[in-house]
């Protein structure tokens, strides 16, 4: 049996403190920290052959495409920057803490919070990012219908980017928090587009 895997990577932590603050659009560079949580990820795939590795336009995501492209034993078939997987845009809650989007919006932080929100104050609904990450992985899936493909994007492009993939449900789905610095796997089995499995979830190094 041939497998084929996704590997998923969201970029390190950024001077912007992406640990904390909600950074979609913005575009904020990794930090001392970030660099060295990807680098940490380069064990883990330094010997897979990738027909592909597509990264998100910002710098943060672009930079930890950049750093473990560089560690890999073979040269990936092709590079390529794709503008759709760019993070969630959160409008009036760009930058901001969690602290901080309570203050300034305490009506849409109470119908957020409860699960009522339909998106974000002045950016994306969630319509639009699901519809945006859908359209950019299927067009991915039948650009590269073989081989193994690394995605290093953002939490919300890989949570949903695996939820679909897993056929999860849009409740289960949004429980999925990947760690910054972290890789996912999903795995499938003589065929290009599916049914993938979780193979790994949000694996991380002890940067130094």
């Amino acid at each position: 049996m041939t497998e084929r895997c996704i590997y998923l990577v969201r970029h390190g932590e950024t001077a912007g403190e992406s640990s904390i603050r909600y950074h979609g659009r913005n575009d904020v560079p990794l930090s001392d920290l970030g660099c060295r949580q990807v680098e940490g990820l380069i064990g883990l795939i330094r010997h897979v052959s990738f027909a592909a590795v597509i990264h998100s336009p910002l710098s943060r995501a672009k930079e930890s495409a950049r750093i473990l492209v560089e560690g890999l034993l073979r040269e990936p078939g092709v590079v390529e920057e794709a503008p759709d997987l760019t993070e969630v845009y959160f409008g009036e809650m760009e930058g901001m803490t969690d602290a901080e989007i309570a203050a300034a919006l305490p009506e849409f932080y109470a119908e957020w919070k409860s699960g009522r929100a339909k998106g974000f104050p002045g950016g994306e609904t969630y319509a639009a990012f699901d519809a945006r990450v859908g359209t950019a992985l299927d067009g991915l899936m039948a650009r590269y219908p073989e081989g193994h493909l690394l995605i290093v994007a953002h939490m919300g492009i890989i949570r949903r980017g695996a939820g679909r993939l897993l056929q999860m449900s849009p409740e289960a789905m949004s429980k999925l928090n990947p760690a910054l610095g972290s890789l996912t796997v999903l795995s499938c089995e003589n065929s290009s587009n599916g049914p993938f499995q979780l193979k790994h979830w949000s694996l991380t190094s002890d940067p130094k």
